[in-house]
């Protein structure tokens, strides 16, 4: 068994439908970190956001790890320190603010805990109404989980944003992306764009990603990236996926993610990490490693 670190996404991932881990899953998690392997959170959240799950799963205790902001910001349980990799500037929030007017998308500014909203006077309108109907919450759930967060909308002229940005989130429905993704990608050619919904994309400093933040990890605990097992479901996942040594992606992937990893599992919702896990443990990591043989139906 060569397997030195696990490295799991969230969302869609490790978490189910409702936001909870499968006990069958926790369980593989457990006697993984038993035998020595090092866990690894890699998601687009920031820490308050994931301590619903690391907290139960006992990562504090150990060297184990958060890569947050899809590989951001790096947090050392044991060493409790940050490590912050590049982050957009001021002139690139006037960039991405003139993008978002220009075909109406609502942009987020994630600037640690304080969220910032630009949209249009119209698209404005149309989101409260939508709100209304819908009830679904006007800040997408992103002040929950911490006291400290804040969700105010820019004015519709625009602001420059001064302080450190570490990622922008463009809403809006899935056919407006299908449409329009391509003109998005050259329009923010720049930057890395990353669907991680079918109406939810992120923005990126070019080169950050969880795969950067999981080379970080393997050099702190001293093996190479083909000791990682990386587990996710969504573009942002997909370097990762490629750059470890084994990439799972899960059973309920996009399949793009299924295009770029080495194994697919089972699905969020019938313990598809747990099993992957259950064939390391078992000796079978051979059997993950080879390239798009045994996609389909996981173990």
């Amino acid at each position: 068994m060569t397997v030195k670190v696990l490295a799991f996404d969230l969302d869609g991932t490790l978490l189910r439908k409702d936001k909870t881990v499968d006990p069958r899953t926790a369980d593989a998690i457990h006697r993984a970190m038993d035998v020595g392997m090092h866990i690894v959170l890699a998601t687009g959240r920031d820490r308050a956001g994931c301590e619903f799950v690391y907290k139960p799963l006992g990562l504090e205790e150990g060297e184990n790890y958060l890569a947050l902001v899809n590989g951001q910001i790096l947090y050392d349980f044991a060493k409790k320190e940050y490590d912050v990799d590049d982050v957009l500037t001021p002139e690139d929030s006037v960039k991405i603010q003139n993008v978002c007017r220009k075909y109406g998308v609502e942009g987020i500014f994630c600037c640690g805990y304080d969220f910032y909203s630009y949209l249009t006077t119209p698209g404005r309108v149309r989101k409260q109404l939508r709100r209304i109907i819908t009830g679904e919450p006007g800040d997408y759930g992103l002040k929950a989980a911490s006291d400290v967060r804040t969700f105010a909308n820019l004015p519709s002229k625009g602001k420059v944003i001064t302080k450190d940005i570490n990622k922008v989130c463009m809403i809006h429905s899935p056919k407006f992306f299908e449409k329009n993704l391509p003109k998005l990608r050259e329009e923010l050619k720049d930057y890395d764009l990353l669907m991680v919904g079918k109406d939810w994309l992120e923005i990126m400093p070019r080169g950050v990603s969880k795969a950067s933040g999981l080379q970080k990890v393997a050099e702190r605990v001293g093996c190479t990236m083909e000791e990682v097992m990386a587990f996710g479901d969504a573009e942002n996942d997909i370097p990762m996926l490629q750059e470890a040594g084994i990439g799972v992606a899960m059973g309920n992937a996009m399949e793009t993610a299924k295009e770029a990893a080495s194994y697919v599992t089972d699905t969020n919702e019938n313990n598809g990490i747990g099993k992957t896990i259950d064939l390391v443990l078992a000796g079978r990591e051979d059997e993950l490693r080879r390239k798009k043989q045994n996609r389909g139906s996981g173990a």
